[in-house]
């Protein structure tokens, strides 16, 4: 299995609070990996440092290339929290959108495909802002699910999904993985749709043995 993902002595600090300390992890292809821990032990913050989104010390490569250079932001993928979306697009333009972005002509297509499962195809021509956060997280999963990159990062993807949408995601998961995709989550559920992901524990921002 190829190496997709490097992290070495990785730590943050932000307004003088140290977050993270000493984490260190390599993820391979086909890889599908959670992120546990209690409020504020730092899941959200690596999987943002990761994205190249906070500054840190030490060393994370995706693809071997620096999280903040062009070349690893082609090979990853990263859904918030909360959903970071373009409130004055509409669901279809945020589909081209992110199309054209990551230049691959089919993910339109793709996206769409995903947007159905999710039954948002009826609101193609509104805009988020118009939509519950459910209906918001939905949409914010349909645009990655349809590119095609090594590195899916998703924080908290199953927070404000009904119970079909869980099983839908927890199916996309696995089967990212399982095509030689790296998924890395969080998730604080202790009813996953799936049991096959293996599991890296935070706490207090160190990883547990």
């Amino acid at each position: 299995m190829s190496l997709i993902l490097q992290v070495e002595n990785l730590n943050v600090t932000l307004s003088g609070t140290k977050i993270l300390e000493d984490i260190g992890f390599n993820v391979e292809a086909g890889a599908l990996l959670r992120f546990t821990g209690r409020n504020g032990a730092g899941k959200s913050t690596l999987l943002r440092a990761i994205a190249g989104l906070i500054p840190f010390t030490g060393e994370v490569l995706v693809g071997g290339a620096k999280p903040t250079t062009q070349a690893a932001k082609r090979q990853t993928l990263f859904v918030p929290d909360e959903a970071a979306l373009y409130e004055d697009l509409t669901v279809l333009e945020h589909a081209q959108f992110v199309a054209r972005l990551y230049e691959q002509p089919n993910a339109e297509t793709q996206i769409q495909v995903w947007l159905e499962k999710f039954f948002l195809t009826s609101r193609l021509n509104d805009v988020p802002s118009e939509f519950s956060r459910g209906m918001r997280q939905k949409l914010s999963l349909s645009l990655v699910l349809g590119i095609q990159a090594p590195l899916l990062m998703l924080d908290e993807p199953f927070n404000a999904l009904d119970q079909e949408a869980q099983i839908t995601l927890g199916a996309a998961m696995e089967a990212r993985a399982d095509a030689g995709g790296c998924v890395l989550f969080s998730a604080h559920q202790l009813d996953l749709p799936f049991s096959s992901a293996s599991v890296l524990a935070l706490e207090n921002g160190r990883l547990l043995e």
